[in-house]
């Protein structure tokens, strides 16, 4: 088979299987995310008796696809505008949980007896809970706008900024082999300069050369302008040290600003559908799920610790800042689990060579039981509520 054959039929098989298990994932009502990881590990190499998908670096080059796209497109929908309002619980629940997820997985890691690198990753992976799961359920259950869904998705703008933050000061340590204060500082100085440039002059120039595509009415052009952009700004990123997915993201909120931003948000759908669905399934063929039976422990080790420290630190965070206890169970429940960005986080880990094979299965086990629970702590946590009003309705009347 030749070289081009191979790489269709191995993107072929991705799909197709990935769109059967995730049909068979919404029939259930479950996240979808599930069902593609599931999909990933059916197919990968790791799986005997299936090995559908047997040459890795095909299966790298469509994760780093669909993750620099997914990044774009999550940038697009950045809702950077949405901290003004709640800015002072978002950010101090955020820095609250962060901490203290940063602090627990590094006692863990220890505990484990874990290397320093893979130690920093986890913590790293760990910090940002699932915006896709999330808005998912808050929308299916018309809770969008309730006041616990605003700080929810608020904390999750926060957690998005401060953990590429994080990721670039790991993959320079891990470049460099060592943790300098002044080459972070460094590095923070220069991610904060891309930052302002790319927001800044790209957001000057860039929304217009948008606007102006768009008026020739052209879908076609559209399509190619932004894919064109999205991979140029995540060239540029990694040619000055930081990962491509970072460029993707900023540029993906600078084109935001564009005034047919609604136009753009309607073409860009399918890539959102089609390359998350790629990236999610990648990830799973990745997993080398053969670790497992040795890791198995790890794995409900770092669950239980993403669901007790995000509960306790997200509930008791909102509680303090002087919401309500229903507001702060809400998003307590809400935000115990772990977000897409902890496979970004890994696999740039792994693109480094500088973590072991184990850590993505057991990010990836996590994960799963974290995105199957969440749902159902989401509903619990509202139904509750209701049913406590309700019956102190029926009692006064």
């Amino acid at each position: 088979m030749s070289f081009e054959i191979q790489i269709i039929t191995d993107l072929a098989i991705l799909l197709v299987v990935g769109s059967a298990i995730g049909l068979v994932f919404y029939k259930l009502k479950q996240p979808l995310i599930i069902g593609y990881l599931i999909a990933g590990i059916i197919i990968g190499p790791y799986s005997p008796p299936f090995s559908l998908v047997t040459n890795l670096e095909f299966v790298n080059v469509f994760a780093e696809i669909g993750l620099i796209l997914l990044l774009f497109i999550i940038g697009f929908e950045f809702p950077i505008r949405r901290l003004r309002s709640i800015g002072r619980v978002v950010i101090g629940v955020s820095a609250i949980e962060i901490t203290l997820m940063l602090i627990v997985s590094w006692a863990v890691g220890t505990f484990l007896q874990w290397g320093f690198y893979d130690t920093l990753f986890l913590g790293a992976a760990l910090a940002s809970s699932s915006t896709t799961i999330i808005a998912k359920v808050l929308t299916d259950i018309k809770k969008i706008r309730e006041m616990s869904a605003t700080i929810m998705l608020g904390i999750l703008v926060v957690e998005d900024i401060v953990v590429v933050i994080i990721l670039a000061v790991l993959q320079n340590a891990a470049i460099s082999n060592t943790i300098s204060i002044v080459d972070s500082g460094w590095l923070i100085i220069k991610l904060v300069i891309f930052i302002g440039g790319t927001l800044g002059i790209g957001g000057f120039f860039l929304p217009k050369v948008i606007d102006k595509v768009a008026c020739t009415e052209s879908k076609e052009l559209l399509y190619v302008a932004l894919l064109g952009i999205c991979f140029m700004f995540a060239i540029l990123s990694s040619l000055i040290g930081f990962s491509a997915a970072i460029g993707a993201f900023l540029i993906g909120v600078v084109v935001a600003r564009a005034r047919c931003r609604e136009e753009i948000n309607r073409q860009i759908e399918p890539f959102q559908l089609v390359f998350g669905a790629i990236f999610f399934v990648s990830m799973g063929a990745l997993m080398d799920i053969t670790q497992i039976a040795n890791y198995w422990l790890p794995a409900l080790i770092v669950t239980a610790v993403v669901f007790g420290t995000k509960l306790l630190s997200c509930g008791v965070g909102t509680r303090f800042f002087g919401y309500d206890n229903t507001t702060s169970m809400r998003v307590g429940l809400g935000m115990a689990q772990i977000g897409e960005f902890a496979f970004i986080v890994v696999k740039a880990g792994q693109d480094l060579g500088v973590l072991s094979d184990f850590l993505l299965p057991i990010i990836g086990v996590a994960t799963i039981i974290t995105a199957f629970v969440t749902p159902y702590l989401i509903k619990f946590s509202f139904r509750t509520h209701e049913s406590k009003n309700e019956t102190q309705y029926i009692t006064h009347a």
